[in-house]
């Protein structure tokens, strides 16, 4: 009557949720919370509450929202059988994912990818989603999602193993189940883990059947179911007696096998779990004809008949249209692939002539480039030429005008004018009152004569030379900081 009480404000609460015009975040993170509880305890009747929070999300452009609506879509598709949405929803989660950098809900997307390849029989491309789901793994911050996801991936990897193609190699079967429930005991989340560790103990319980170790089997399922009934998870609890069924039946317990399926069935039925509620029925005629009783044999036999056509309809039009759209999908990637190629073909056929054609067109230009720097290197030769008869004839002049300096001959002021034309003048600019004498002095200065030779040329003590310098600086404003050689050098700049 509890339940019953709460499941009845769960839903009002659900229903006024949805009935308002706008959701803020938070609403939106409470209703995918509430949810999610939902789609662990009883993922195919999760399907219409996780549509609605995917629209809902949408409308409010919450990428985070529409990814959990998404992944909870995928499980519950993949739960029910229809591979082509849980596909869709899957490949949706990790596009989505990506874009946000949301690395468990990426590796979601590709482990829900690879478990709904692998029950199509498509081994390769399972396996291909799962070696980069386990890349992925590692770049997940959160520590209760990293062994969470890490954890899934094992369980993942072993219904792969169970469902592909290839022999079943229990040692590994084990070794998986193992380190899934080595990730799920980290998680702190208390919820989260005993959610998980249920459904690892119950694969743990299987294997352990395998092996003929019963004692062993029998812990560990009765370890998940009675996390189950903690958790108050339907799903969980029904998986667990599932296990307990085949544990007995395998050693032959038919009576016992017979118990659990009366708690299984109903079960099965209010979870909407009809897969789990055939193989009961299957079981529960197998048990009554091996006790003798073929009534309940009979009855057990037509309701798993009538069921399994039912699924079996249903089922193959659902596989047969995803492999359908799958191999359609597979047949469109293979044409854009090849009108790429036929296009890159194309494309690199018109650089083939491009690159022709403007080699040729550069062959030509270095050609004429190559003349014209010919041209330009004997214009150069011929100008360095003129320049070194010019150098020759500047260093004879020099050179003469040096020793008539040395000698204190009279043309030593005009050959000098002739030889540097600008440093007359422009000291006459600046002095026209400058006499022959002074000019000279100048001249000597110019062409670097030191204060001791400029006295020792023209016959005159060393201190009268400083002395006619300074008079020099006032005549011609030259700062007294500043060398007086290099001043009547830069006139000639």
């Amino acid at each position: 009557m509890k339940t019953k009480i709460l499941a009845t404000v769960f839903f009002v609460i659900i229903f006024s949720f949805y009935k308002a015009q706008n959701y803020t975040i938070k609403q939106i993170d409470s209703l995918i919370s509430s949810a999610t509880e939902l789609s662990r305890k009883t993922p195919n009747k999760a399907v219409s509450v996780n549509e609605r929070n995917y629209k809902i999300a949408q409308k409010a452009n919450y990428t985070a929202g529409m990814i959990k609506s998404l992944n909870m879509l995928s499980i519950s598709y993949l739960n029910m059988g229809n591979f082509e949405k849980a596909l869709f929803c899957a490949k949706q989660t990790e596009k989505k994912a990506s874009e946000i950098d949301d690395y468990k809900n990426i590796c979601n997307g590709l482990r829900i990818s690879a478990s709904s390849y692998s029950l199509l029989g498509l081994d390769a491309e399972a396996q291909e989603m799962m070696n980069k789901a386990f890349i992925m793994v590692d770049k997940i911050a959160d520590q209760d999602g990293f062994y969470e996801t890490k954890g899934n991936l094992y369980c993942t990897k072993i219904d792969i193993m169970v469902y592909g193609s290839k022999e079943v190699s229990v040692p590994k079967l084990s070794e998986y189940t193992k380190k899934s429930i080595n990730a799920f005991s980290k998680i702190k989340n208390t919820e989260i883990r005993n959610y998980s560790l249920g459904l690892a103990y119950s694969n743990l319980g299987l294997i352990y059947v395998e092996q003929k170790e019963f004692d062993s089997a029998y812990y560990y399922m009765n370890k998940s179911s009675d996390l189950a009934t903690i958790e108050r998870n339907p799903y969980n609890k029904c998986v667990a007696l599932n296990g307990l069924v085949y544990a007995s039946m395998q050693q032959k317990k038919y009576k016992q096998a017979i118990s659990y399926l009366e708690e299984l069935i109903p079960l099965s039925k209010k979870s909407n779990e009809f897969n789990l509620l055939k193989s009961s029925y299957q079981s529960m005629e197998r048990s009554y004809d091996s006790i003798g009783n073929k009534e309940k044999k009979l009855e057990y036999l037509t309701r798993f008949n009538k069921l399994s056509d039912s699924l079996s309809k249903v089922d193959r039009a659902l596989r047969d249209t995803s492999i359908e759209k799958i191999v359609k999908e597979k047949e469109e990637t293979f044409m854009k692939d090849r009108q790429r190629l036929y296009l890159l073909i194309a494309a690199v056929c018109l650089l083939s002539v491009l690159v022709c054609y403007f080699s040729y067109k550069a062959f030509i230009n270095y050609k004429q480039e190559k003349e014209k720097a010919q041209h330009k290197e004997n214009v150069i030769e011929e100008k360095e030429s003129e320049l070194i008869e010019l150098k020759q004839k500047v260093n004879n002049a020099f050179e003469e005008v040096i020793e008539l300096a040395k000698n204190n001959d009279p043309p030593f002021l005009t050959r000098f004018q002739e030889v540097y034309p600008n440093i007359i003048k422009k000291l006459l600019q600046i002095d026209p009152q400058l006499q022959s004498s002074e000019l000279r002095f100048c001249a000597m200065l110019f062409l670097n004569f030191s204060s001791k030779d400029i006295a020792e040329y023209t016959f005159v003590q060393h201190q009268s030379i400083q002395t006619r310098k300074n008079r020099l600086r006032k005549k011609l404003n030259i700062p007294t900081q500043e060398d007086i050689y290099l001043w009547l050098k830069n006139l000639d700049n």
